[in-house]
């Protein structure tokens, strides 16, 4: 159930934050884990990332995430979710066409940060949800990648959920072109 639920938190965060497009079902690779380091397609080198290979299964497991994540798609993001039983779960998403200027981030606190050396946007309450926190990465005026973390639909512990958010988002950007 509450899986389920982070599902549906995930999906919903995503959904709100993107246009809507359509697109295949996105599958994981059977060998998630690995660090990709392919740059065609664009400047931004995006294309070649998988969402799941964002975490190795030493970092989710780090963390308490269970690996491997899953892979979907949601709006213009390729993402990937990784869940802790019982206690949320950390989602990540590509969007090799949408820069963070383009995204509408709205939470109950955002705040200018560095992710490595990327310029971020951080989301405390994203969208309003007291348990989630969210990271939107720039990788290029016109692309970036959210990392978003929650907690127990029940708790309201926002340092935990931007704790979990800013450890996988420093996993993901040692990682990004």
């Amino acid at each position: 159930m509450k899986r389920t639920l982070f599902a549906a938190v995930v999906v919903s965060v995503a959904a709100l934050s993107t246009a809507c497009t359509t697109g295949g079902t996105a599958k994981p690779d059977p060998t998630s884990g690995s660090t990709s380091t392919g740059t065609t397609g664009t400047a931004s080198g995006l294309e070649a990332i998988k969402p799941c290979d964002l975490l190795t299964q030493t970092e989710a497991t780090g963390l308490g995430l269970a690996h491997p994540g899953e892979a979907e798609k949601t709006g213009t993001a390729d993402g990937c979710q990784w869940t802790i039983s019982g206690d949320g779960g950390v989602s990540t998403g590509i969007r090799t066409k949408a820069g963070v200027k383009d995204l509408n981030i709205s939470g109950d606190k955002n705040t200018d940060v560095k992710v490595g050396k990327f310029d971020a946007v951080k989301s405390e309450g994203f969208e309003g949800a007291k348990n989630i926190c969210a990271l939107w990465i720039s990788v290029t005026e016109t692309s970036s990648v959210s990392v978003i973390a929650n907690v127990d639909l029940s708790s309201t512990d926002m340092v935990k959920a931007c704790d979990r958010a800013a450890k996988a988002a420093d996993f993901v950007a040692a990682k990004l072109p």
